[in-house]
């Protein structure tokens, strides 16, 4: 049986889709137009990952081109709230987090 994903579209349903996402689905959601979620629709916290030591360096600005999830990583360790941080779109994300170096 194939491993399946939920995500919220555009208009706020959840569907239920085949991983890995086809090459049309990826897009959208490097657009920002699929987000993944919890069954439920609350916000998808991923695999368990290691916590991050204390003392790291802090997240690198990615690239204006990088996906969605770098860039809801990134505004998470500037501050932002991880679900609103999921609900706006890589652009604005990048608009809003990725001009942030001194002029």
């Amino acid at each position: 049986m194939a491993e399946t994903g939920f995500f919220r579209g555009e208009g706020g349903h959840v569907w239920e889709l085949d991983l890995p996402l086809t090459e049309s689905f990826a897009r959208r959601e490097q657009e920002g137009g699929l987000v993944r979620v919890n069954e439920d629709g609350s916000a998808f916290q991923g695999e368990a990952e290691e916590p991050e030591a204390p003392g790291t360096e802090p997240a690198a600005r990615p690239s204006k081109s990088a996906s969605k999830k770098d860039w809801v990583a990134y505004a998470v360790s500037q501050g932002a709230d991880e679900a609103e941080a999921e609900s706006q779109t890589r652009d604005e994300l990048a608009e809003a987090y990725g001009d942030t170096e001194p002029q």
